[in-house]
């Protein structure tokens, strides 16, 4: 019997843990078009635990550079906003149009109320004045989460 409620138990947890993770499917519109700031981001956001991933084609690009599993999904910071917003932050290093590599770093702001997104990017090692940035909507789905 007592093994059978710490069965009981840990089902419940789990699920529970998961409960608090959203995933979002976000569709941007970039600022200019130089290709830093993807159309779509996949985003799983755990607030209760804060912790949150990404996936976007950038982030599959940076996979293959780097010779990891392509569909892994970068480990964002995760940050609560004064307004309640949701702060997420990944670096990459990722491959320009000549052979050059950059250091590249990521922010997605997502607002839970709207589900409006806004995202930047930038280049803290190259010393570039360029910051492309981008914004849309994003949507909660169901899909299994990004963890």
């Amino acid at each position: 019997m007592k093994q059978f409620l710490y069965s009981i138990a840990a089902v419940m947890c789990t699920v529970s843990a998961q409960a608090g993770i959203v995933n979002y499917e976000c569709e941007l519109h970039s600022l200019e078009a130089q290709g830093w700031i993807p159309p779509v981001v996949l985003l799983s956001v755990d607030a209760d635990n804060k912790r949150a991933r990404a996936f976007d084609g950038a982030i599959r690009s940076a996979n293959e550079l780097a010779r990891v599993d392509e569909n892994t999904p970068a480990n964002a910071k995760f940050k609560l906003t004064r307004k309640g917003e949701y702060r997420l932050s990944w670096r990459l290093t990722l491959s320009s149009n000549s052979t050059r590599q950059y250091r590249v770093s990521y922010t997605a702001t997502v607002d839970p109320e709207t589900n409006k997104l806004k995202m930047s990017a930038s280049f803290p090692q190259a010393n570039l004045g360029n910051r492309p940035s981008g914004i849309g909507r994003c949507q909660p789905i169901s899909a299994p989460t990004l963890f």
